[in-house]
């Protein structure tokens, strides 16, 4: 299978000086804006409250428990930030997303293809996800097209103050699962079907769990495709 060059990385703000276009493409302006940013433009309040919850809380505890035996208050708690905000990015993140983007990047479509149904099989036997799908070139085509394709996968979940946890609990667990194996995934949960809604009318999406067909009936429009068939 062909290895294409990487594309350009897309910001939510392009500037008009080309200069400044070029240092934003570089491989240390990718890492440093994802580490910033962490992917919170494309999380619902759901999500983004817990990760602001589970960052203030690390920082707290790093601050208490380490740092401030080591450094001056002002000091700890800078330090504290940075080693939260840090262990945020690589665990509850997708920095294989971003590495995609360097033209040394090579992920085996097959490892992919194994990881998508192992994931399914998983997805599948968890009664709070109510559904889940694939986005970006894997709804579009339904299937691993090359060796710089990311899985953009998106999770459904009930509602309830348990699932709110169980869902943010287990968005960390595949995320620190994908940093390890080296999957390039782009993972997001949303409280709301109709979200999806908010991506491009003609991308298509390829179902990993529909419960009572529910995306089929809601966007009769879009090309839908199934996992393995």
């Amino acid at each position: 299978m062909e290895v294409n060059r990487p594309k350009k990385k897309k910001f939510g703000w392009t500037p008009n000086n080309e200069l400044l276009l070029r240092l934003m493409q570089s491989k240390v302006s990718i890492l440093t804006i994802n580490w910033v940013f962490q992917g919170m433009r494309g999380m619902q309040s759901k999500e983004l409250s817990f990760r602001f919850g589970l960052e203030t809380t690390l920082i707290i505890l790093l601050h208490i428990l380490v740092f401030s035996n080591y450094f001056e208050a002002a000091a700890s708690v800078l330090v504290s930030i940075f080693v939260a905000h840090t262990l945020n990015w690589l665990l509850n993140t997708h920095l294989w997303v971003c590495v995609r983007y360097f033209p040394i990047y090579r992920r085996n479509p097959e490892v992919l293809k194994s990881y998508l149904n192992s994931t399914e099989i998983q997805i599948n036997n968890i009664r709070w996800i109510d559904s889940a799908v694939c986005i970006g070139s894997i709804g579009d085509k339904g299937d691993v097209s090359s060796w710089r394709t990311d899985i953009d996968l998106r999770l459904i979940f009930e509602p309830g103050i348990f699932n709110y946890f169980r869902m943010n609990f287990y968005l960390i667990y595949l995320r620190t699962i994908a940093l390890f194996t080296i999957i390039p995934l782009d993972l997001y949960a949303y409280n709301d079907i109709s979200y999806l809604k908010n991506f491009k009318k003609d991308e298509g999406l390829m179902l990993l769990k529909d419960t009572a067909n529910k995306i089929v009936k809601l966007y009769p429009e879009k090309t839908v495709y199934k996992n393995n068939e």
